[in-house]
């Protein structure tokens, strides 16, 4: 088994960037989710509810994140300054505190969505915080982990296959037997070790085609993982949350090695 996909998703529910090698921090993968949308409540916006986020575009180069938006390129620092930290609601109860960035780019979502919104970093990043557990903004753990036999698997059940970009992965690892990570406990990618949290449980988003934008009918593939599929309670699961016990770099074609 190797890995065969690096993602990192620097603005919360807006499209990935893929890289050929990166470092894991205890937050995840380098710049994952450091960014987040929200409204005028300071409430985080995604894209399961405003699925044009999923065409927000961005790279990295040299020290910026650039935000390539309809009206311009919008370059943001990959390691803001301190600024006036405002409260932003995740999904925990408790907010998080975070910074504001650039107007002139807020002024640009704003129109793009057609709703007032700006852009904020997480400021426990900004600051060094070495006690996080979850991955800046993202939903749940540091790392989302899928396998290239699993999607296969969902696929020979589908009417219609789908990529792998339903799922908005961080890593996917080329192997042969479907679904055996759930099997595993800790893992070795490179020199970085790996504990596994839970499975991964999804959700509406999956049924959101990220080219067209579109919701499928039957709420694909959510209905056919829920033959196969089920986690404890009513939710279906695909993909593994780990947490990163010794981090370090990692490249594509790293072997994966199932320790636990």
């Amino acid at each position: 088994m190797y890995l065969s996909h690096i993602n990192t998703y620097p603005i919360k529910s807006t499209h990935p960037i893929a890289l050929n090698s990166s470092y894991l921090f205890n937050t995840g993968v380098a710049y994952d989710r450091h960014w987040m949308l929200v409204g005028v409540d300071n409430a985080m916006l995604t894209s399961r509810k405003y699925p044009k986020l999923l065409h927000i575009t961005s790279r990295i180069d040299a020290g910026s994140l650039v935000v390539e938006m309809p009206y311009g390129d919008f370059l943001l620092p990959l390691q803001p300054q301190p600024q006036q930290e405002l409260l932003v609601q995740h999904w925990g109860d408790e907010p998080l505190t975070a910074w504001s960035q650039n107007p002139a780019l807020d002024a640009a979502l704003s129109a793009y969505l057609e709703m007032p919104c700006r852009l904020v970093y997480n400021a426990s990043v900004g600051l060094g915080s070495g006690a996080q557990t979850a991955a800046s903004f993202a939903d749940a753990q540091p790392l989302l982990l899928t396998t290239s036999a699993s999607l296969a698997a969902l696929n020979q059940r589908l009417e219609s296959p789908i990529g792998m970009d339903r799922f908005r992965t961080n890593l996917v690892v080329n192997n042969t037997v479907a679904d055996i990570e759930d099997a595993w406990q800790k893992i070795r990618i490179g020199a970085c070790e790996l504990e596994v949290a839970y499975p991964c449980e999804r959700c509406v988003l999956t049924t959101i085609d990220p080219v067209t934008l579109q919701r499928h009918p039957q709420q694909e593939p959510l209905r056919t993982l829920a033959q196969y599929r089920r986690l404890e309670g009513a939710s279906v699961g695909f993909g593994i949350n780990l947490t990163v016990i010794k981090g370090g770099m990692i490249s594509l074609n790293d072997s994966v090695e199932i320790l636990v």
